[in-house]
């Protein structure tokens, strides 16, 4: 993704809370989208652990992403590891909501 372009990933309405989304940009990059509510997130969808998709894992708790392979828990809002095996964090994503369109934008500051 260039640097501070904006992809659109999906249709807001696509996105269901409490089931996160797997999505693949125009440029390729894997994503998925998790939904809290008006927001989401958008996180790399592969476990720093093992490389599983994220997208096949469950929300546990209040934007909390678990990885179905070996329980690995994330925090989609900031990427932050919060349950091990996994010791890295996540690589999150900038999103805007414009006209119901979800936009995927350049990987937020901090990320990994």
């Amino acid at each position: 993704m260039s640097s501070g372009a904006f992809q659109r990933a999906a249709r807001v309405a696509d996105v269901e809370e409490g089931i996160p989304l797997a999505v693949t940009l125009n440029d390729g990059i894997r994503l998925c989208l998790v939904r809290d509510g008006e927001r989401v997130y958008a996180v790399a969808d592969r476990c720093p652990h093992r490389d599983f998709a994220l997208s096949s894992g469950d929300i546990v708790d209040t934007c909390i992403l678990e990885c179905p392979w070996h329980g690995a828990r994330f925090d989609v809002r900031t990427g932050e590891v919060v349950m091990g095996p996994a010791t890295d964090p996540l690589v999150t994503y900038s999103v805007r909501l414009v006209g119901g369109e979800v936009f995927v934008g350049p990987r937020r500051a901090g990320a990994a």
